[in-house]
């Protein structure tokens, strides 16, 4: 075959393949979460980072309907030609020469999951995701496990931005009752990072059968939160050696959080008198000379 036409052909692709096998679909999530390093990576290099066979790897890139390993890595080095910098692709050439240098990779890793977030926020899922927040129905946000740990920075920013804002994750007495809430008059926000909770996807797809407007963020077009959500948006996170990293998914919902403050025509009077009862309570630290 001639290889795939663009990114997006390709993922879908191997959304595919991944159902036939463990195997496949571990391929071909670390495939779309590092696919700039992958370029400058030998079959032999894939098969030893995935912890699988090369006979594996040769076989997910002929069920991908390439020739093997070679054809496949000529395609993706055309598709993602234009992305890739000068810097990138020093970075990235060294990267896999780094595993002396645990940390310098994860930084790496982090500045790539930054570059990507211009590609990420826009089109009509992100639209979605700000109007949500600058819409005047109730907004839940859900969450479960690590991912719910950036629940409370996301919730505590949009109190001050709007009303009618909370976070439900598993713990609380609300998750029960969520589906008891009008769907026409509620939104949610789903943020599902891995390793992917069960009761969280439970949740959203009890939430999706009740007919209510699911907005999932998530961090692969593999994760099951997609099959639940109305849009979702892929926000990269870095995985380390002992717990992912949320940085990049911290600052995308600070930038979203903006945009939708731009929707917000009533904002400079509500911060202005929240300001105002902060003054009054006394609620900050001021030094007295």
């Amino acid at each position: 075959m001639g290889g795939m036409e663009n990114f997006d052909q390709l993922i879908n692709k191997m959304t595919c393949v991944a159902e036939e096998s463990a195997t496949y679909k571990k391929i071909a999530m670390y495939i779309e979460r590092n696919y700039l390093q992958i370029i400058f990576m030998t079959a032999g290099e894939l098969a030893d980072k995935l912890d699988i066979s090369q006979g594996s790897v040769s076989r997910f890139f002929i069920a991908l309907g390439y020739r093997g390993y070679s054809d496949f890595l000529r395609n993706l080095q055309h598709l993602v030609s234009e992305r890739l910098t000068a810097p990138q692709r020093i970075r990235y050439s060294k990267q896999h020469r780094q595993e002396d240098n645990p940390l310098r990779t994860i930084i790496d890793v982090e500045i790539a999951n930054f570059d990507e977030l211009m590609n990420i926020m826009h089109g009509a899922s992100y639209d979605m995701l700000v109007d949500m927040m600058a819409s005047k129905k109730q907004l839940v946000l859900i969450s479960a496990r690590m991912s719910a740990t950036i629940l409370p920075y996301i919730v505590y920013i949009l109190n001050k931005m709007r009303p009618d804002v909370m976070q439900i994750t598993p713990d609380l007495p609300g998750w029960e009752s969520l589906e008891l809430k009008n769907p026409e008059k509620t939104n949610i926000i789903a943020v599902m990072f891995p390793r992917y909770p069960n009761a969280l996807v439970k949740k959203c797809m009890a939430l999706k059968n009740r007919g209510f407007h699911l907005c999932g963020v998530t961090d692969s077009r593999f994760s099951p939160v997609t099959s639940c959500c109305d849009s979702t948006i892929f926000v990269p996170v870095t995985v380390s050696s002992v717990f992912d990293i949320y940085s990049t998914p911290i600052a995308f919902f600070n930038l979203a959080m903006r945009d939708a403050a731009k929707k917000m025509p009533w904002l400079d009077q509500r911060m202005k008198f929240i300001e105002k009862i902060e003054c009054e309570n006394d609620v900050y630290y001021q030094k007295t000379y």
